[in-house]
């Protein structure tokens, strides 16, 4: 019960933070992912989210979109939310 309400208010906020992350293009694309994958994520992969969050809306775009390479992340989550954001674009 603890973990469900935990990951419930995670995923407000980061559905919230998805919404509202800068630019219009970041915008539409975190938009899509959270409203399509937010909910199927378990509890470690949405704290990952929200690190992957802090990288920039433009960084993201840029990334999702190609026009930069992708760099080496730490974190293998990073690979799959910019993989799975491709497929929504």
């Amino acid at each position: 019960m603890k973990n469900l309400k935990y990951k419930n208010k995670l995923i407000k906020k980061l559905k919230y933070r998805s919404i509202y992350s800068g630019s219009k293009e970041s915008d539409f694309v975190l938009t899509n992912f959270a409203n399509n994958y937010l909910e199927n994520l378990g509890i470690k992969e949405l704290e990952s989210y929200e690190k992957f969050l802090t990288l920039g809306d433009m960084n993201i775009w840029n990334w999702v979109s190609d026009n930069e390479p992708l760099p080496f992340f730490e974190d293998q989550n990073y690979k799959k939310f910019i993989l799975l954001m491709k497929g929504n674009k």
